[in-house]
């Protein structure tokens, strides 16, 4: 993992979740990982509803 990809990632989870910074850098890559994709996913979700209520008004 390159530098720069830790850096997202920790930034996005910590942005998102506010989990400390430390806690994040301790977290197994692959472990931060599965919380990044998963917070895509529930960001996914939430945003597809949005759309789908703003069609309906």
């Amino acid at each position: 993992m390159s530098l720069d990809q830790l850096r997202r990632e920790v930034f996005f989870l910590g942005y998102h979740l506010h989990w400390p910074h430390g806690e994040l850098m301790d977290m197994a890559a692959g472990d931060r990982r599965e919380f990044v994709d998963l917070l895509v996913e529930q960001i996914q979700r939430e945003n597809a509803q949005v759309e789908a209520a703003r069609e309906r008004t």
